[in-house]
């Protein structure tokens, strides 16, 4: 039985968690859920012992237990998975596996057959088919993380800390994740299962736990609790009823056309974007949908014929990009997009410094402070100041910098890469309306989600990727998340 009682935690100012108590039992799937900056993850990093409770105590099976760091929690058998992996890039799969238990010979070098088997073994057990010798960078987002959570199943943990596990996941790598759970909580083993979707909430847990702003504010088995009722709890405000904004024509004009786009990931892509339109991109995971918008920024090299506002221009990088109207906001945030290091006001205005500049090319201090109030206001961006350090804001927080970085950029087309990947509902909606606010304003936007179902409320069209191609384009009432599925899946549609 593991109990927390009592968990208090505090960054400075801020209260990240109030007193929180909470129970799991063994064989128990427990769902953390909360808008970002809840306390959800700092509570899990705490069970991690990656960060100490400044109050309150940890109980396994009835005692009192210690956590000065992630090895006392390992000893213990508490593994964890969170949001940041931290494989070694540069070593390959089975490297990875047993860094720091690898076999050894008589002589104390590394036995590298034995390591091969070994890592051949855990992959099959655990149904990952994966190359033991493979190079973790050449891996995908999604595989890189179905390696991380098998290295910690691995160990075979009594307690299992899942944050965010399926941010990175497709769908059959999330059903793949499921299968591996249940088998896990039908062991015996308990898993604390942090995600912001619904559906994987009630897939995957038997009690979930709702926190808000650092308190758990209510517990229930999963199948008495409703997604409305989750949402007023985790918000303190009833869901909205229409989840999405409404969707403005676009014009006929055309922003942006694409022909026959080719590269090693890409074969033969075709689309026209027009002026206030927002374009849906679908399909599984790795599909070449990524590809595609980064061709479009000129971080892709492809071949074929673009025209941005009836002017010819493949974007050979992403600075000639940027000069024509286009802006990309990246999957990963915190990898490709933000300056983790550096401000809150740096990370807002690095797209925008040339236009800062007054004379001798020094930065205008008061157009910069009212820039940053303006953006931090706009995006109701929660921060200490546009002095704070990136790094410390929550998930949902962090990706507003973000977006908002490019949205000070003016763009004409706006590329979005999963953008409301691992951020809370509250944090999605207010993405949806700004989104839908600047197609009002006649910008195109190329969207890419993993999610149907959002596509379907954002999108005017969507176009489905399998294997390089566009396999499908709906529209209407055609365009639902079953068919965006099915045409994942099987190819095929209209065009």
């Amino acid at each position: 039985m593991l109990r927390l009682v009592a968990i208090d935690k505090s960054y400075g100012a801020t209260r990240a968690l109030r007193a929180v108590t909470m129970e799991a039992a063994p064989g128990d799937v427990l769902g953390l859920v909360g808008e970002n900056g809840a306390g959800k993850s700092t509570l899990l990093k705490i069970l991690s012992g990656a960060v100490e409770a400044d109050a309150g105590r940890i109980e396994l099976d009835g005692r009192e237990v210690v956590l000065h760091g992630t090895h006392d929690a390992q000893a213990l058998g508490i593994a964890s998975v969170f949001q940041e992996l931290t494989l070694l890039r540069d070593l390959s799969v089975e490297q990875n596996l047993f860094l720091a238990e690898a076999p050894l010979t008589r002589w104390g070098t590394v036995d590298r057959r034995r390591l091969r088997r070994q890592a051949a073994e855990v992959l099959a057990a655990h149904q990952l088919a994966l190359v033991p010798s493979a190079r973790v960078a050449a891996l995908s987002l999604g595989q890189q993380q179905q390696l991380e959570i098998v290295r910690a199943v691995a160990r075979r943990p009594r307690i299992l800390l899942l944050d965010e596990a399926t941010s990175a996941l497709g769908a059959t790598e999330v059903a793949w994740l499921r299968a591996l759970v249940a088998r896990l909580a039908a062991a015996g083993t308990i898993v604390l299962f942090i995600s912001h979707r619904w559906d994987e909430i009630v897939g995957f847990c038997n009690r979930v736990a709702v926190l808000r702003n650092g308190e758990c504010v209510g517990e229930a088995e999963t199948a008495a609790l409703d997604e409305p009722e989750a949402v007023r709890l985790m918000t303190g405000h009833a869901a909205s009823e229409h989840a999405f904004p409404a969707k403005a024509d676009a014009a006929d004009e055309v922003a942006l056309r694409a022909t026959q786009l080719a590269s090693p990931v890409l074969h033969g892509v075709s689309l026209a974007l027009r002026r206030g339109e927002i374009l849906g991109l679908g399909g599984l995971v790795g599909q070449g949908q990524g590809h595609l918008l980064e061709a479009l920024f000129g971080a892709h090299r492809a071949i074929g014929t673009v025209e941005i506002g009836g002017r010819p221009l493949l974007p050979a990088s992403p600075r000639q990009a940027m000069a024509a109207g286009l802006a990309y906001v990246p999957q990963e945030r915190k990898t490709q997009g933000l300056l983790l290091s550096k401000s809150v006001g740096l990370n807002l205005t690095l797209a925008i410094l040339p236009r800062l500049r007054a004379m001798l090319g020094l930065i205008d201090p008061r157009a910069e402070a009212a820039i940053f109030r303006g953006a931090i206001e706009r995006q109701k961006i929660k921060t200490a100041g546009a002095d704070e350090i990136v790094r410390h804001l929550s998930g949902g927080n962090q990706q507003k910098v973000l977006l908002e970085r490019w949205l000070l950029a003016r763009p004409v087309i706006l590329l979005l890469n999963d953008v409301t990947r691992g951020v809370d509902i509250g944090t999605k909606q207010h993405i949806y309306e700004v989104i839908a606010g600047i197609a009002r304003e006649g910008v195109g936007v190329i969207w890419y989600s993993t999610d149907a179902r959002e596509l379907v409320g954002v999108a005017h069209r969507v176009l489905v990727m399998l294997g390089g191609r566009v396999v499908a384009e709906l529209a209407g009432e055609e365009m639902t998340a079953g068919r965006i599925v099915e045409a994942a899946v099987l190819g095929g549609g209209s065009r």
